[in-house]
């Protein structure tokens, strides 16, 4: 396994790019943690973080979901808010990670709620929508 912690933000984003093995909603989920913004700057999420290099050496990460889920339930990526609906919205396209969408988005402001509904086209195949703001 990879230490992600000392990893440049830009490079943990492509990290995380090329783990999502052009699967539609693993890229839908890498997307919007781009665009948000938080995480991909948060060293607090980096232990959760699964990674390797592929067969030339490349190296590749993605989200251990359990892991992540319990860090949330403990606290240990912060209190309840924006960031964090954030991140549970990327682990629902991410993985095996149900969330309830009335709790998850309650309270966002438009732009993430904006970015969260790309976020979902995108996990479908279809491309970025313009009219949403």
């Amino acid at each position: 396994m990879i230490d992600f912690s000392q990893t440049s933000p830009d490079d943990f984003l492509k990290a995380l790019q090329r783990g999502t093995s052009g699967l539609w909603s693993l890229e839908a989920a890498v997307w919007l943690l781009e665009r948000h913004g938080h995480w991909l700057h948060e060293s607090r999420l980096r232990p959760f973080v699964d990674g390797g290099t592929d067969e030339n050496g490349v190296v590749w990460a993605g989200f251990d979901v359990k892991r992540v889920d319990a860090a949330i339930d403990a606290g240990a990526l912060g209190e309840w808010g924006e960031d964090v609906a954030v991140l549970c919205f990327a682990l629902s396209l991410y993985g095996n990670y149900p969330i309830a969408l009335r709790y998850t988005c309650e309270n966002l402001s438009e732009e993430t709620l904006a970015l969260m509904s790309k976020a979902l086209f995108l996990a479908n195949g279809y491309d970025e929508p313009d009219r949403l703001s």
